[in-house]
């Protein structure tokens, strides 16, 4: 079967020889022109709505527990990187879950209108006239290694709007991109024709220039500083899209301290904290919880530190370098000195290791984690606190993970919005956007568009 392919390459079946394991500029050019032309054959010719459907195929057969893709993907993926394949396995079921025909479909409605404006021309019905949309005719996608999964997001897009792509994985996760081409390819080889992975190596100037010059537009991923460099290369003309560094947080309000369901709150805290070890920009850092509740913050802290470590049984940590467990050994060090001095501070870690650390800090002043599974619980005395302690961060500001009534939800979405959070979701759903999010604040699909209008 094609997934048994291990290869982190994909690319046109007439040139798949040339993956020699290095990259000419020519060689870009040529692939490039090719998954162009089988785009303008095939994909651009296809309605929408039959692209969703093919899409939808290629996702089921990822899903589902005796899934090869989903078996195979998640065994070399933990090879190649510190992840279990448990953790692996559960973050494609989710990820690729909220791929099916329904979100597709919600996503074109909800950002286009009409998604038959990628089949031509369509009514404006408030202004008079026909318009449509037409996609980059090639997208040159720069992923990221700290989630695995995460390309196909990117890839789909481009697909929806009927563009080629071509996708240069991160050296640190080589595994996906290709295994999610070849799953392409085994519902619709002719569609799969227009995508081709190459795995250069990241700065290349002559090859970097070739994709970036065959393109219509660029898709970057990961630190703004290699985002930044990134859009100083593209050429004049060339839409861009980069998605650099963020950083998300919990709230938990005074009345779901209240419940009895105390232990089911922490447990989904533990898994926003520790999926995929909070490598991904939806990871939470900070909890703050709201004093007067059932329990006091401090005691909040306590109980998620059991299920911190109950999560560690069931999906360990992955191995992490010696700066990662020297800087974690370092923040243990310090809360240890302020707890000699009796600050208002305590620490919950696990024995033996590095795995998890919950940190209760009375200081509220919001402080990034240094990840791996390192969490702040801080106390507030009222939610309307909060816009104030994040506000240094505010450039970064992604997802806010919440449990707290509705009208207090609201309201405290009302203040954070202005200070650039994109994503008020409910604690447990922090690691799992929709595709309807609006990733960084924006839209997915219109930042690749470009319209043209029939005046009436």
């Amino acid at each position: 079967m094609i997934w048994r392919d291990e290869s982190p390459w994909f690319l046109p079946g007439e040139v798949a020889g040339r993956a020699s394991g290095s990259l000419s500029s020519l060689v870009v050019t040529d692939i490039a022109a090719r998954i162009w032309a089988a785009r303008d054959a095939y994909l651009v010719r296809l309605p929408v709505a039959e692209i969703v459907e093919i899409v939808d195929c290629v996702v089921g057969l990822w899903l589902g527990p005796e899934s090869p893709w989903l078996h195979a993907a998640a065994r070399r993926i933990a090879a190649a990187t510190p992840y279990s394949e448990a953790m692996v396995r559960t973050g494609l079921t989710r990820l690729l879950g909220g791929c099916r025909k329904e979100a597709l479909l919600s996503l074109l409605e909800e950002e286009l209108g009409d998604p038959g404006v990628l089949d031509g021309f369509r009514p404006r019905r408030a202004v008079g006239g026909s318009h449509r949309a037409c996609g980059p005719a090639l997208t040159t996608h720069i992923f990221s290694g700290n989630v695995p999964g995460l390309p196909a997001i990117s890839l789909i897009q481009a697909l929806l709007v009927k563009s080629a792509s071509l996708g240069k994985p991160a050296s640190e996760e080589l595994v996906f991109p290709a295994m999610f081409a070849r799953s392409i390819a085994a519902v619709d080889a002719k569609l799969a024709a227009s995508v081709a992975i190459l795995p250069w190596p990241g700065g290349d100037p002559a090859v970097e220039q070739a994709a970036f010059a065959a393109s219509e537009a660029v898709v970057a991923y990961g630190s703004d500083l290699a985002v930044e460099s990134i859009r100083a290369r593209i050429p004049a003309g060339i839409r861009f899209v980069g998605h650099g560094h963020r950083l998300s947080f919990g709230v938990i309000g005074r009345e779901s301290l209240d419940t009895g369901a105390l232990d089911s709150l922490a447990e989904r805290v533990a898994y926003d904290v520790s999926l995929f070890d909070q490598q991904g920009c939806v990871s939470a850092h900070v909890l703050y919880v709201e004093r007067g509740g059932g329990v006091p913050p401090e005691s909040f802290a306590a109980r998620l530190a059991n299920a911190m470590a109950a999560f560690e049984r069931g999906m360990p940590r992955g191995e992490v370098s010696l700066e990662e467990a020297a800087a974690i050994q370092q923040v243990r060090a310090e809360v240890e000195l302020r707890e000699v001095r009796e600050e208002p501070v305590r620490q919950w870690a696990s024995p033996g290791g590095t795995a998890w650390t919950v940190i209760y800090d009375d200081d509220p002043s919001f402080s990034p984690s240094c990840l791996n599974r390192v969490v702040l619980v801080k106390p507030v005395t009222d939610l309307r606190q909060i816009p104030s302690l994040i506000r240094p961060f505010c450039r970064y500001l992604q997802t806010v993970g919440v449990a707290m009534s509705q009208e207090r939800r609201v309201r405290l979405a009302e203040a954070l919005a202005p200070l650039g959070a994109c994503r008020i979701c409910a604690i447990g759903d922090m690691p799992h956007p929709p595709l309807t999010w609006h990733h960084d604040g924006g839209f997915n699909l219109l930042p690749l568009l470009r319209w043209t209008a029939i005046e009436e």
